[in-house]
C-alpha cells in the first residue's frame, strides 16, 4: 500500500479520534460519568495515529522547517 492510500485511511481515523477525545474530555469536565476509559484508550489511539500521520508526512515536515533548503 502506498503512502497516499495509507493517508486516506489514517487521516479520517485521526480526525474521528480527535473528535472523540474532545467530546469525551468535555463530558468529563461536565461531570458526566462513563467516559473515563473511552478518554484514556482513545488518547493512546490518538497518539499512535498522530505518530503514523507524522511519519507518513515527514518529508513535508522537513521541507517546511526553518533552516532547510
Amino acid at each position: 500500500m502506498n503512502k497516499n492510500n495509507m493517508l486516506k485511511i489514517i487521516n479520517p481515523l485521526l480526525f474521528a479520534s480527535f473528535v472523540i477525545q474532545a467530546v469525551s474530555g468535555v463530558m468529563l469536565l461536565l461531570g458526566k460519568g462513563g467516559f473515563d476509559e473511552l478518554h484514556e484508550y482513545n488518547g493512546v489511539l490518538l497518539i499512535v495515529l498522530a505518530a503514523i500521520h507524522l511519519a507518513l508526512n515527514w518529508g513535508w515536515v522537513k521541507s517546511v522547517l526553518p533552516g532547510r533548503k
